[in-house]
């Protein structure tokens, strides 16, 4: 492995996913120093033994003048220019906001600030990529009730239901009404009416999705990194066999396959838009016709990076090589036939498809006995397993304290 002097500072935000320790582990495995940004102090990944430091910086994407002082802390304390790596929606939209003060003191592989902008905006990514005839569902954002009323009668149903912004659904209000999910399929007019009533007050920003036909292990995803002249460094697809929560959600039970047709679809889509930098396109392949629709373009690493790596795609390592200007190694090829598995997610998951009739227990069962990679657990890495082992544990434990101190509580007052 090539080794280079620069630490990598990988942020880490509150609403942002569990893909911070898998960016972590693949940098530190190939011995890269990694500084752990976190903007919140109960982060899993500062448990990693890859993560050289931890620093806490309490809500650091609601105040970019507390993140840019922090970052420039950081800076000065450095020989040599350190590499900023975002995990999330909300980390990268601040990074990619201060760019022009970061650029001086740190190297940013993020694309144009227009073009993170646009894809993290379903409605002005819609647009976008309808001008570009893209292969995407047809999207309405309706401005108000009245036009979503309107609306209501004119579309096919199922549809979906999804945020404009994904992160303006990561409020703990808005988590209840959808049941946490990312986007809901909606059945019915009345349905539609319904649950945008219930949202709409709290953020009344979101777009409406024509369904594509298919169950949750119909959709595929293209992790990639451009270099700065547009090309492709290397790239891994995969396929989401379940997801947490079902529907619409995020991959708990993930496996590599490699997948031409949305290598060279995404290729092209990213060549179209000048694309540079990491990116995650999300396909769903229509149950109909075998074809495949580009659902987003998440201008950074998925959630679930991890199982690239462990296939022999390290696109974290490799993004800073070419960042650096470094030689870059022979593009890899990934290994196939091996699962992610997030288990505390995928049980639950279970559940729910059992409920539904779409997994069977024997089924599920006979799923895990593949070749697996788990969220937490790792040979060469487990305190961060160990730590949120402990964590279900004290969770569980105050639940049934509670349970028991409401049963007892009315026999204290009856005496």
């Amino acid at each position: 492995m090539t080794t280079f002097p620069n630490k990598v500072i990988v942020t880490s935000c509150m609403g942002g996913s569990q893909g911070d320790l898998g960016v972590v582990r693949a940098l530190g495995r190939t011995g890269v120093s990694v500084i752990l940004l976190s903007e919140y102090a109960s982060s899993i990944a500062q448990y990693s033994r890859y993560a050289v430091r931890m620093i806490h910086e309490p809500g650091f994407t609601q105040n970019p003048d507390s993140a840019l002082a922090c970052l420039m802390k950081i800076a000065e304390s450095e020989a040599h220019k350190p590499i900023i790596f975002p995990t999330a929606d909300p980390d990268l939209t601040v990074l990619s906001n201060l760019r022009d003060k970061l650029e001086p003191h740190f190297h940013l592989f993020l694309s144009t600030r227009e073009l993170i902008d646009t894809c993290l905006d379903k409605g002005k990514f819609f647009e976008f990529a309808k001008h570009l005839n893209f292969p995407i569902p047809h999207t309405h954002a309706p401005n108000d009730f009245d036009e979503l009323i309107e609306l209501s009668h004119s579309i096919s149903y199922p549809t979906i239901l999804k945020p404009l912004v994904p992160q303006t659904w990561s409020q703990p209000e808005i988590q209840r009404i959808v049941d946490e999910k990312k986007a809901l399929v909606i059945d019915t007019p009345e349905a539609l009416i319904d649950r945008y009533r219930a949202i709409a007050p709290l953020n009344k920003d979101m777009a409406i999705q024509d369904y594509i036909p298919g169950r949750d292990d119909r959709l595929y995803s293209l992790h990639i990194y451009m270099d700065r002249q547009g090309q492709p460094v290397a790239y891994f697809t995969g396929q989401k066999i379940r997801t947490y929560p079902t529907y619409a959600g995020i991959g708990c039970f993930v496996r590599s396959v490699y997948v031409p047709d949305i290598v060279s679809s995404g290729i092209d889509i990213l060549r179209k838009l000048h694309y540079t930098g990491m990116a995650l396109l999300q396909f769903k392949q229509d149950s109909r016709t075998g074809e495949f629709k580009l659902l987003e373009i998440n201008p950074r690493a998925s959630s679930w990076n991890l199982l690239a790596e462990r296939c022999g795609v390290n696109l974290p390592y490799l993004a800073c090589l070419e960042t650096l200007g470094m030689d870059l190694p022979p593009r890899p090829r990934q290994k196939e036939g091996v699962n992610y598995v997030f288990f505390s997610h995928d049980i639950r998951a279970f559940f729910d498809y059992r409920k539904h009739g779409d997994w069977s227990t024997w089924a599920w069962l006979r799923s895990l006995l593949g070749r697996n990679v788990f969220q937490y657990w790792c040979l060469d890495d487990p305190k961060p397993f160990f730590v949120s082992v402990g964590r279900a544990l004290m969770s569980a434990g105050k639940r049934v304290t509670r349970r028991v101190t409401r049963r007892l509580r009315p026999v204290h007052s009856a005496g």
